[in-house]
């Protein structure tokens, strides 16, 4: 299981809400403004866990949510990427419990499951040649470039990093150019990895910012690479499992613009629980995937998004953001320990597997 540990209790697991989440609810008894209550997580709304209207993508959210809920029902144990050094330990104490209440299967909780040096934060040098050298035409190198040339401009942790995965794009360009102005204003480098938006969009976004040379925008990029260099300093993220993972484990700090599924979780949990980060909230869509409509009708305000932009990019270069990436420092050296020889968790929680399966 690839997912974060709150998300797949909400995807998959008992929940204290009416009804179980991976279940289709129907509309005549949804409350959008009802707690879903997950172990270890903070209460959250039905707005809370939907930021964003996914389009059509909403209807195989809900198919892949159903998917894995009946492959944990039906499944002999379970393995997961989580690791309580950073997930909730409650949560993780959760599933385990509710794994084991059909005939004692057994959960492995094995992450981070990166290609780190073991019990160290590094990622190994084979893994960023490889990450480097397989990038579309030839952009890994055009990527280490444009770091080393922020690094002696700008110095370190001066570049913040923004990419939605390779399933999200924000549905509004205006929310995007507006960070990304104030991004040009405030003469901060930004890379953008674009794996999803269509080219009419990137086009657009390259004639306005590309002259700039503290820009980059490209297809794909190499994650491992960027988040492990010096110049790197912030993560604008939706806020998947795996990138919220190796972000920590470099002791990245991270500004979470979720969309759905685990990520919202997994933002307020990196932003608030852990205080490793920050959270943008007034690009928020007021959408429910169970009507699929937003449920008021109103025009997002622009100004007030304008203005938190400004004032989260202020408050990362202030004390409260030096606080922030302390505590992703700390949590991403407790990660590093996980796979030690000898006595790392992680290392310790695959031998018990290996030794229930008899290998």
């Amino acid at each position: 299981m690839m997912a974060f540990s709150g998300g797949f209790m909400y995807m998959c697991g008992p929940t204290e809400s009416q009804t179980k989440s991976a279940e289709f609810m129907k509309q005549n008894t949804h409350d959008c403004d009802k707690d879903v209550l997950i172990p270890g997580m903070l209460p959250m709304t039905c707005h809370d866990l939907n930021p964003q209207d996914v389009g059509d993508k909403a209807i195989k959210i809900q198919i892949a949510k159903t998917t894995m809920t009946q492959f944990a029902q039906r499944a002999d144990g379970l393995l997961t990427a989580c690791a309580p050094e950073y997930d909730s330990v409650e949560c993780l104490g959760a599933i385990s419990d509710w794994i084991a209440c059909e005939q004692g299967r057994q959960t492995f909780h094995l992450g981070p499951m990166l290609p780190l040096t073991p019990g160290t934060t590094t990622f190994s040098a084979k893994a960023i040649e490889v990450e480097i050298n397989t990038c579309p035409d030839g952009s890994g190198i055009v990527v280490t470039r444009f770091l080393d040339r922020c690094m002696l401009s700008h110095g370190r942790h001066s570049v913040f990093y923004i990419s939605f995965g390779t399933e999200h794009w924000p549905s509004s360009l205006d929310h995007l150019e507006i960070l990304l102005d104030a991004m040009v204003a405030r003469k901060y480098p930004f890379l953008l990895a674009h794996a999803h938006a269509d080219a009419q969009t990137i086009s657009k976004l390259k004639d306005r910012y590309l002259a700039n040379d503290e820009a980059l925008i490209l297809p794909f990029v190499p994650q491992q690479t960027v988040l492990s260099h010096e110049a790197c300093g912030w993560f604008i993220t939706h806020g998947g499992a795996n990138g919220v993972m190796e972000a920590l484990t470099q002791g990245i700090s991270m500004i979470g613009w979720p969309f759905a599924i685990d990520q919202p979780l997994n933002i307020a949990h990196m932003a608030h629980t852990m205080d490793a980060g920050f959270e943008f909230t007034q690009m928020r869509a007021n959408y429910c995937p169970v009507k699929a409509a937003r449920t008021q009708d109103v025009l997002p305000d622009m100004d007030a998004w304008e203005k938190e932009v400004g004032d989260v990019l202020a408050a990362a270069f202030t004390a409260v953001g030096e606080r922030k990436r302390r505590n992703a420092e700390l949590i991403g050296k407790n990660l590093g320990k996980a796979w030690a020889e000898g006595s790392g968790r992680a290392r310790l929680q695959l031998s018990r597997f290996l030794d229930t399966m008899g290998v």
